[in-house]
C-alpha cells in the first residue's frame, strides 16, 4: 500500500536553520507516519506576510497555522498530523489516545 496524502504543508521563513529543521521535522514525520504532503517553502517575505504572521519559522498544514516563532517538537508536528489526516490512512503502529 502506498503512501497516503495529507494535503499542503507550508514552512515560512526567510530559510534560516530554525526553518530548515523545521522543514527535516515535517519530512520525516510524514516519512514515519506513511503520508505524503505537498510541502512547500516559502521564503518570500510578501508571500510570508499574506499570512499575518510576523515571527518565523512558520508552520501551516492545509490553510491552518500550527505553529510560528519556534521549532516546533517532533511529538508535535506528528500529533498535528494524525489530527488531519482521514483515519482510515494513518498507518503503522501509531495508536490513537
Amino acid at each position: 500500500m502506498g503512501e497516503k496524502v495529507l494535503g499542503t504543508v507550508k514552512v515560512l521563513g526567510p530559510g534560516c536553520h530554525r526553518c530548515q529543521e523545521t522543514k527535516r521535522l515535517v519530512r520525516n514525520a510524514l516519512s514515519e507516519l506513511q503520508l505524503a504532503a505537498d510541502v512547500q517553502e516559502v521564503k518570500d517575505p510578501k508571500e510570508i506576510a499574506k499570512h499575518g504572521v510576523l515571527v518565523t519559522p512558520v508552520l501551516i498544514i492545509n490553510d491552518e497555522i500550527v505553529s510560528q516563532g519556534k521549532i516546533p517538537k517532533y511529538e508535535e508536528v506528528k500529533k498535528w498530523f494524525l489530527d488531519r489526516a482521514p483515519k482510515e490512512q494513518v498507518r503503522s503502529g501509531v495508536t490513537e489516545e
